[in-house]
């Protein structure tokens, strides 16, 4: 079994698939439920205030933001999409700049039928993408 260091606490610990202790990962899922309950009863709140407020790292908040496990409401623009600097709630692209990245992907591996796949593997295992959370 390989053995690593925890990403947050530096602990030593068996690394199975992530990059941090089943004890950061608890913590983590402790914080996560707090931000979330405060958003419950504060959904207009920044990331600042949630921070503050709950005693999260604001670039934790953000991180789960761009996972789309989190949603904000706020109009306040804190978080951008990556192409066109857009405000949006969650995740990484807005509405358009998704669409269209996922379409430059599709024409990417249709073309690639019967082609060179120019080092990206098998299904295009160098390109990632996820599905934004509705």
């Amino acid at each position: 079994m390989e053995m690593s260091n925890c990403k947050r606490c530096k602990k030593l610990f068996p690394k199975i698939n992530e990059p941090i202790c089943d004890s950061c990962i608890k913590l983590e899922e402790e914080q996560f439920i707090t931000v979330k309950e405060y958003l419950r009863e504060n959904a207009k709140a920044t990331i600042l205030e949630i921070a503050d407020v709950t005693g999260c790292p604001a670039k934790r908040i953000i991180g789960w933001l761009r996972e789309g496990r989190l949603e904000i409401t706020s109009e306040t623009g804190e978080l951008k999409c990556r192409n066109c600097s857009k405000p949006i709630n969650s995740g990484n692209y807005c509405d358009s700049c998704f669409i269209e990245v996922n379409q430059e992907i599709d024409g990417m591996f249709s073309g690639a039928k019967g082609k060179k796949s120019h080092g990206l593997g098998a299904g295009g295992a160098g390109a990632t993408m996820h599905t934004r959370k509705r």
